[in-house]
């Protein structure tokens, strides 16, 4: 109605009543210059500044958009080379451990080796003195039986030239005393 009143300021007070008298479907040709020229106003006045703003904003946002996108496809490719060294850093990383572990077995092997020799030497001198001590006891007994068959034969030599007997008394007192022994 504001509309109506204010147009009929400009065309005088006549097209007024017959804009407020009329109905809807009366055709005011005042009523509709004004409004084609207030609507080419407004357009005028939203292409001057609100399009170019709107415009300006949905650029700037679809630069922060493909921005965005453009960070988050070197970040993407970042992280797959990133996947990449670590993985090939797990995989050397594998192969030494399992190279330090073939080294640690090989070095296990070499000293079981080691010491199974070293004990054989020490095996092969332990038998070879014993036998010795066998051998020198061995010996010291076979002495120690020497003298003491001599020990006896000198008893019995003795004993026999005490007595003098004859020969059976000196078979029969001899076989006593080694019965004896």
């Amino acid at each position: 109605m504001a509309l109506v009143l204010w147009t009929g300021a400009l065309w005088g007070q006549e097209h007024v009543e017959e804009a407020a008298g009329g109905g809807i479907f009366t055709i005011n040709v005042g009523l509709i210059f004004w409004t084609w020229i207030l609507f080419l106003i407004t357009l005028g006045i939203l292409a001057w500044k609100v399009f170019p703003a709107i415009s300006g904003g949905l650029e700037d946002r679809h630069a922060k958009i493909q921005a965005a996108i453009d960070d988050a496809k070197k970040a993407r490719v970042d992280a797959e080379a990133m996947r990449a060294e670590h993985q090939a850093a797990l995989d050397t990383a594998r192969r030494e451990s399992q190279d330090m572990i073939e080294t640690a077995r090989g070095a296990a092997e070499g000293l079981k080796k080691e010491i199974l020799a070293e004990a054989k030497v020490q095996q092969v001198a332990i038998l070879e003195d014993a036998k010795r001590e066998i051998g020198v006891e061995r010996d010291k007994l076979r002495e120690d039986i020497r003298k003491e068959a001599v020990d006896i034969a000198l008893a019995a030599s003795e004993r026999l030239l005490r007595t003098r007997l004859d020969a059976d008394e000196n078979r029969r007192l001899i076989g006593e005393y080694v019965s004896e022994i």
